[in-house]
């Protein structure tokens, strides 16, 4: 038997969130990878798609009855939830503990990022890193500070409006003039064609599906694609192995066990040096039919 709270509209709906998302993820992984998309924007659209579109399907009215379950659902999961393990165990007891153990997760890399956060003054700044950063559009009165690590670090925060850009001993006295400007520049353009406004919005449905894998795979994705992006953006017009000469500096100096962040400065470094990013994988329409077609499919699955 599963318990009466996984009967409550708010249980039911997390629930339903997480077993949309896990079978549109499915569905998108095996298209992606049988067309062979490249990084791009096709694929920072599916996989917004993929966090935005399970919190409107679970939402849809008239599916939480048990008639509709049982008479006209293609997918019943409370019999799934219900099937026993071992003794008194079910599978909801599973994906409670799983749910339990990804938020802990979830809390752990944001305190963690927060923890990690450089401590930068404002003293002391370059000119010429100064006139760097306020030359670009919108930068003018961008907040520049030094961080006193010695590893090679050069990151943005803040607001659209108010932005502050950290650059640490070790960047300075390590990379060169032009390597400086193209690590800028990939900054600036985080800041550009509204692509901060969309990280912190997907950022935010990712943080309300912080219970389930496919949410946070699919953000860790998502930014990772900005980031080719930011990097297409940064080397037009210059020599792409510039800013792939200081990402491969930067992964030499990332401890070996974050193997997280060494695959994503490997994936940016190949895509610079490759063919780089394509914008127009797919047709818009093709991605519209998609996302119907998806949006007519899972409210059956409950």
């Amino acid at each position: 038997m599963i318990p009466a709270a996984w009967s409550d509209p708010l249980w039911s709906y997390l629930w339903q969130v997480a077993l949309h998302a896990s079978v549109l993820g499915l569905i998108l992984y095996v298209w992606v990878h049988r067309l062979g998309l490249p990084s791009g924007g096709t694929r920072r659209r599916l996989l917004a798609l993929l966090l935005v579109l399970p919190m409107m399907t679970a939402a849809v009215p008239g599916r939480t009855g048990v008639h509709f379950a049982e008479q006209w659902a293609w997918l019943n999961s409370a019999r799934l939830l219900a099937v026993p393990l071992v003794g008194d165990l079910r599978v909801h007891h599973l994906v409670l503990a799983a749910g339990l153990l990804m938020t802990l997760v979830t809390i752990w890399q944001e305190l963690s990022l927060a923890l990690r956060r450089p401590k930068a003054s404002t003293d002391d700044v370059p000119a010429a890193l100064l006139r760097m950063v306020r030359e670009r559009p919108g930068w003018e009165h961008c907040v520049v500070a030094i961080s006193p690590a010695g590893s090679i670090l050069v990151a943005t925060s803040g607001v659209p409006g108010r932005p502050r850009l950290i650059a640490s001993r070790g960047a300075l006295e390590t990379l060169t003039d032009t390597d400086l400007a193209i690590v800028v520049a990939h900054e600036h353009a985080h800041w550009q064609r509204d692509r901060w406004w969309r990280l912190h919005g997907l950022f935010v449905v990712r943080l309300l599906q912080c219970y389930h894998p496919a949410a946070l795979w699919a953000f860790r994705e998502y930014c990772l694609e900005v980031e080719v992006e930011c990097d297409a953006a940064a080397v037009a017009g210059r020599d792409p192995h510039a800013l792939a000469r200081v990402l491969m500096r930067v992964y030499h100096g990332t401890d070996a066990h974050d193997v997280a962040a060494r695959a994503a400065l490997r994936k940016r470094v190949d895509v610079l040096i490759g063919p780089g990013p394509v914008d127009a994988g797919v047709p818009p329409a093709t991605l519209a039919t998609v996302a119907v077609v998806m949006l007519l499919v899972l409210p059956w699955l409950v």
